[in-house]
């Protein structure tokens, strides 16, 4: 009830203030479809505050992702973004890259698709950052294909150095799958890593371009 409560204020105010517009959400449902359990690990690039409500609202699924404990600590937004699906976590405890691995594949085992910001963290100029591997190790643990999304005037929103976000149009773009299970068996696994990353990295240029 109360995830449906916060899509729904989080859908208004993007719709309103960001006039908001979604691309490709029919090859997203037929890629959803088309899973074995229905789950996917969305990695979008991180330009602002803004970008997990936005793929939290858009998104059909109820999603579970990360997000830097400062932002729970704001009224009435941080009880939102946990409604979203949003898990709390210090830049202190994020002392443990394999902890936060752990969790977000207990999310896929638990049947959620999972948000993952492959960036690391948020860009201070708006480009793409290079990406971390997190992403493609957890596709490979969990067989969990890969969607690409583009969030395009997120940062022009909400830079960091700004205070309050600004009434610019955003616009999100849902890429074509990468799945794991695509690459040959023989390959090695630091291979397959980079066959991964190397396929997300093209898809999110292809997509700002």
């Amino acid at each position: 009830m109360f995830y449906r409560l916060a899509q729904f204020v989080f859908r208004i105010y993007f719709l309103i203030y960001h006039r908001v517009s979604v691309r490709r959400m029919d090859e997203l449902k037929r890629a959803l479809a088309s899973t074995r359990r229905g789950t996917v690990i969305l990695a979008a690039n991180h330009a602002s505050y803004l970008d997990p409500p936005l793929v939290g609202t858009v998104f059909p699924q109820r999603l579970r992702f990360v997000a830097w404990d400062g932002l729970f600590r704001v009224p009435i937004f941080g009880a939102l973004i946990r409604a979203l699906g949003a898990v709390p976590v210090s830049p202190e405890n994020k002392n443990s890259a394999a902890g936060l691995l752990r969790q977000v594949i207990g999310f896929i085992e638990e049947g959620r698709s999972v948000l993952i910001f492959p960036e690391g963290q948020r860009t201070l100029d708006g480009k793409l950052q290079p990406l971390e591997g997190g992403t493609a190790l957890v596709a490979l643990k969990t067989g969990a294909p890969i969607i690409p999304i583009w969030l395009e005037g997120t940062w022009d929103a909400y830079p960091p150095h700004y205070l309050l976000p600004r009434p610019r149009k955003i616009t999100v773009i849902f890429g074509d799958p990468i799945r794991p299970d695509s690459l040959p068996a023989e390959m090695p696994e630091k291979e397959k890593r980079k066959a991964l990353l190397d396929a997300l990295q093209e898809a999110l240029e292809a997509m700002r371009d």
